[in-house]
């Protein structure tokens, strides 16, 4: 049996006249994916279920309609609505942490907390969530693309690359496909496994993932091997950005010889160690410049390098273009 997220959206003994109640507020630059992954799967239950299990309604914080990333327009059923005890709120945000969240909607959501209303951030929407105050202290599920400036933000909140995570009444998401997951533990929660199963036969979704499996392949994949020390060496490098080890260090640490860790490197990565640690930092770098407000210095310090000249120099070599011009770029 899978473990759900812990949304008790209602009874679990649901009769048909007493549906768990989804509200599903979409803000602009939200993923046309992530609503219709949450909205197709709760339709799908209903479907396959003995009598429907769910209700939603899909609104905007003025009514009006809101267009996606992709800039499908979609048209909501109203503004914010009155919520009850044992309701969910589904946010559905734009991807990214530079989140303006209006002084009404903080508003919104915090009376609706303290009424007994789940909410529940999907991609952007863990941002949102961030931003208004209501996950300090917290552990959130942050898209991988997005979390090392989560970091940065949000330091009083410990974000992970996990497919969900719920604590507190909080449910957050990494969002894309991730969204099915999710909801496949909630359906799971009210009507059992074999209605999962169904719903994902239904989506021709293959494999139901559970919240603490990776968001992605692990980098071995791509590169095509399942060398335990190299992922050992690998997984070093990427948790330790921030204060860069030696080949020799993570070579030590992987039980390898500094030697076997440049072979297995050219064999399987095509570059060396050092160079692919570098990679790494300057990938994070740019990932700080496009999604934070921080100095270049800041971000400089932050991805391990000792100056922003020496900084700069990385990153245009390895970009074509230095961390301001990147930074204005966005």
């Amino acid at each position: 049996m899978m473990r759900g997220p812990e949304i008790r959206v209602s009874n679990s003994n649901i009769k048909p006249s007493a549906r768990a109640k989804f509200v599903f507020l979409i803000s602009p630059g939200f993923s046309a994916l992530e609503l219709g992954a949450g909205v197709d799967a709760l339709a799908t239950a209903n479907a396959v279920a003995e009598h429907p299990v769910f209700d939603w309604t899909i609104v905007s914080e003025t009514g009006g309609p809101v267009t996606s990333s992709s800039g499908i327009k979609v048209e909501v059923e109203g503004s914010l609505p009155h919520t009850s005890r044992g309701d969910c709120i589904v946010i559905c945000g734009a991807a990214g942490v530079a989140q303006i969240v209006s002084n009404e909607l903080k508003s919104w959501l915090r009376q609706a907390r303290r009424f007994g209303v789940q909410l529940c951030g999907i991609g952007g929407g863990a941002t949102i969530l961030a931003s208004a105050g209501l996950a300090t202290g917290q552990r959130l599920s942050a898209h991988w693309q997005h979390q090392p400036a989560f970091v940065e933000l949000f330091p009083e909140i410990e974000s992970v690359c996990s497919i969900y995570e719920t604590e507190r009444g909080i449910t957050t998401c990494g969002g894309g496909a991730s969204t099915i997951d999710l909801f496949a533990s909630i359906i799971n929660q009210q009507c059992g496994q074999d209605t999962v199963s169904k719903v994902a036969d239904h989506l021709l979704y293959a494999s139901v993932r559970v919240k603490d499996d990776r968001q992605t392949q692990t980098d071995l994949c791509r590169f095509g091997t399942r060398h335990e020390k190299l992922a050992r060496a690998v997984t070093l490098m990427q948790e330790s950005l921030e204060a860069p080890l030696s080949p020799s260090v993570v070579a030590a640490n992987a039980g390898l010889s500094t030697r076997q860790l440049e072979r297995l490197f050219q064999k399987y990565v095509g570059m060396s160690p050092k160079t692919y640690m570098t990679s790494l930092r300057l990938e994070r770098a740019r990932t700080l410049l496009q999604q934070t407000d921080m100095r270049v210095l800041d971000v400089a310090i932050s991805c391990g390098f000792a100056s922003a000249s020496h900084f700069s120099k990385c990153f245009r070599q390895h970009f074509g273009i230095s961390p301001h011009t990147q930074k204005r770029a966005g």
